[in-house]
């Protein structure tokens, strides 16, 4: 089997099908930080391009070479730049409409310069393109083989769910669809064959209220989703906990995972009167991230803030918020330190692996080094306190 991976408290009902979800309890240490290296990267922009990608992540070609990929806010454009550089080296633009057209896409996937795979939020279907922006082959996955409907999804980095691909087949996360009794969180889709299939034993979650539009809006759909060479494993917004499931999703073991920095998470209950100030200032969790090279996990925690009376709440949305931590796991889960990033410094949704370290982006618009420029990262390192 060939693997190529691309880069309320509320009880959640994960458990509706035949399948035992167990929670465990997991040490907690507190001998390792991620500390700064003194090193950066940096990547000169252009005027046209805005330091706040919509998707990121890093791609490694055939020879070994390293380029930071992203795509521009707003834009169907993705950017490499070379790492070794730091210099532009390639931009795809593929087409909205015409023979090559692939819509509006939200987020990629890249197996190689000619596999890019282009997700939409504007129809069920996967775009394949190449790097010249041709458009070689698209799969429709609206539809299971036993008639679900899947709504659509993007690729997105500030909600992490990269696709897998095992063989020739897609694991593809779609939205969670509230008027059926079918909600799965993954789906197969086989690029040969051009199958659909759901896979049971692990759903969208019943929030309080997830039926309702006025009232959570959607929150049960902030889950990030890695994978480490043998198992998923989700983490929620808005759940201590966290899933390790199997690759047939048949196997679900939970595990609490609690940042010191976060007294308890609230659910926003009340979106159509919510301000951006107000989801700035709420405690919840972000993305979490596997490190395959030093074998640990990154999870991210948003403390609940206090946001000064000049600053636009939706602006330091996009930014990353005003803080968070980072909490270390080990291969087994174990909490193994928590590290406390400052105000205002860093863009908790812009963050990708190296061999050599985790990258987090420091162009956060409040940083007082921050440059339009540029879009430009510090390097951290797992070390022992």
């Amino acid at each position: 089997m060939k693997l190529i991976y691309l880069h309320f408290p509320i009880v959640l009902v994960f458990c509706l099908l035949s399948v035992s979800c167990h929670q465990k309890g997991k040490s907690r240490s507190d001998d390792y930080e991620l500390k700064e290296s003194g090193e950066k990267l940096i990547f000169k922009l252009d005027d046209r391009t805005k330091n706040l990608p919509a998707m990121s992540s890093l791609y490694i070609d055939k020879d070994g070479r390293e380029y930071f990929t992203f795509q521009k806010m707003g834009q169907n454009s993705i950017m490499f730049y070379d790492i070794a550089t730091g210099e532009f080296a390639l931009e795809v633009k593929p087409a909205v409409e015409g023979p090559d057209g692939v819509a509006f896409f939200h987020g990629y996937a890249i197996k190689s310069l000619d596999s890019i795979f282009l997700a939409s939020l504007a129809r069920e279907e996967i775009s394949l393109i190449d790097r010249n922006a041709k458009l070689k082959d698209g799969f429709y996955y609206g539809l299971t083989d036993d008639s679900i409907e899947i709504h659509p999804n993007a690729f997105r980095s500030k909600t992490y769910n990269a696709p897998l691909f095992v063989d020739n087949t897609m694991y593809f996360m779609p939205t969670n669809n509230r008027h059926s009794e079918h909600r799965p969180m993954c789906i197969l889709i086989n690029l040969t064959t051009r199958s659909v299939r759901a896979l049971a034993g692990l759903s969208y979650p019943d929030f309080p209220g997830w039926d309702n539009k006025a009232k959570s809006y959607g929150f049960e759909q902030n889950v990030s989703r890695d994978f480490n060479g043998k198992e998923f494993v989700y983490a929620f917004h808005f759940d201590e906990d966290i899933y390790i499931v199997s690759m047939d999703h048949s196997s679900i073991e939970r595990v609490k995972v609690k940042s010191r920095y976060v007294d308890k998470i609230n659910l926003p209950d009340d979106y159509g009167n919510l301000t951006a100030e107000d989801l700035c200032a709420n405690p919840n969790y972000g993305n979490l991230l596997y490190d395959k090279y030093r074998n640990v996990y990154y999870r991210i925690a948003h403390p609940a803030t206090e946001i000064e009376k000049d600053i636009k709440g939706g602006e330091l949305l996009q930014y990353g918020r005003k803080n968070f931590s980072i909490i270390l796991l080990d291969k087994d889960f174990n909490i193994i330190g928590e590290t406390l990033f400052p105000d205002y410094t860093y863009n908790s949704g812009v963050m990708f692996i190296r061999e050599d370290g985790l990258y987090i982006s420091d162009s956060h618009y409040l940083n007082p080094e921050y440059s339009d420029d540029v879009l430009s990262f510090r390097r951290f390192v797992v070390q022992r306190k």
